[in-house]
């Protein structure tokens, strides 16, 4: 059985061999992308000789399906099926290139996305953004949105250098942006679920029965955008949760689900203490790692329309990454020292 070095290299080297004919003039790359929380994917380029843009497909899964006995043939059909079907990008992105370059362009497509900060540090780095508690605000180029999901690119400090704005002004143009293009949603757990059920088969009456409306300050409201994708930002839009906090007639209790979603309750429904340990549960069973926020859970001040940590403060948070991080380091020390020598 190939590792997963050998099986990238064997699809670059015979992927070709698989293509219809009129698709063979392509170039095939093997490349690294970094995704969010530094999880590390690997993909495969297929461009054509006359394009400068490349479908990137992923080999990760691929190489799972092959671990647990899929055929590599048939796994090669699949590929070669996926590069044919995106070979050729859509007319509108013909000149993204070069449209991608003029400010104007991008300036009415520019959306924040949250991400948690010290698992971002590396992309940070080089990437604008404003920080939020224990998360950053950074700022995507919404190329495409439709059936199929969204086209981003990130805005690094190198597009914001070339451009001539500032951090500032891309942020503005964000919270602009994000307001119209993606609009928050909030919505009951209850009626979230009468929904699942009613797509489902279930009659709408049943349903009903099943989740009725309680007390608004007794029930649960998730809040993201109307894509369901990169949604947890929606909490940071002006005034989204202020109508919600006047319904409860209280503060909230913010938690964070995913980088899609954060669920929002009354200050009277627990203590931060409790709702970040269901929190922390949840994340260390149910949510994939490049969709991780936070672990903790943030206050919703109605009066002064803020969000800050509930469950702990931000210096107790940096307190605690360094302890691990010098752990680590006397953990290496002790490693490196205990090594056998070898003299020659």
């Amino acid at each position: 059985m190939l590792n997963f070095q050998e099986f990238q290299e064997y699809v670059q080297m015979n992927l070709r061999d698989v293509l219809p004919e009129e698709h063979k003039e392509v170039s095939i790359d093997l490349n690294q992308v970094q995704k969010n929380n530094g999880k590390e994917l690997h993909g495969l380029n297929v461009k054509p000789v006359d394009s400068n843009i490349a479908p990137t497909i992923y080999l990760d899964g691929y190489f799972e399906k092959y671990q647990n006995g899929a055929n590599l043939d048939s796994l090669m059909t699949d590929i070669a099926r996926i590069a044919v079907e995106n070979i050729n990008p859509p007319t509108e992105f013909g000149n993204i290139a070069q449209d991608f370059r003029d400010f104007n362009f991008v300036k009415d497509k520019i959306i924040m996305v949250a991400v948690n900060t010290e698992r971002n540090k590396a992309m940070l780095a080089d990437t604008p953004h404003q920080n939020r508690e224990d998360l950053s605000l950074i700022y995507k180029v919404m190329l495409g949105n439709d059936q199929d999901g969204i086209a981003t690119v990130t805005i690094k400090n190198s597009h914001m250098e070339y451009w001539g704005v500032t951090a500032d002004e891309i942020h503005q143009c964000a919270t602009e942006n994000s307001k119209e293009l993606l609009p928050v949603t909030i919505q009951s757990m209850n009626e979230i679920m009468r929904e699942m059920f009613s797509k489902d088969g279930m009659p709408d009456e049943m349903a009903e029965a099943m989740f009725e409306e309680m007390p608004v300050n007794q029930q649960m409201y998730v809040i993201s955008n109307t894509t369901r994708v990169n949604g947890a930002a929606a909490m940071f839009y002006e005034d989204a949760l202020s109508g919600l906090a006047e319904q409860m007639e209280s503060d909230l209790f913010i938690l964070p689900s995913s980088v899609h979603e954060c669920i929002a309750v009354s200050t009277e429904l627990g203590t931060p203490e409790s709702l970040a340990e269901m929190v922390q549960e949840v994340n260390g069973t149910q949510v994939a790692e490049d969709e991780f926020l936070s672990d903790h859970v943030y206050r919703y001040d109605a009066k002064e329309r803020t969000i800050s940590l509930a469950d702990t403060t931000l210096a107790e948070i940096e307190s605690k990454v360094s302890e691990n991080t010098a752990t680590y380091e006397a953990s290496e020390t002790n490693t490196e020292g205990a090594r056998p020598r070898h003299h020659r």
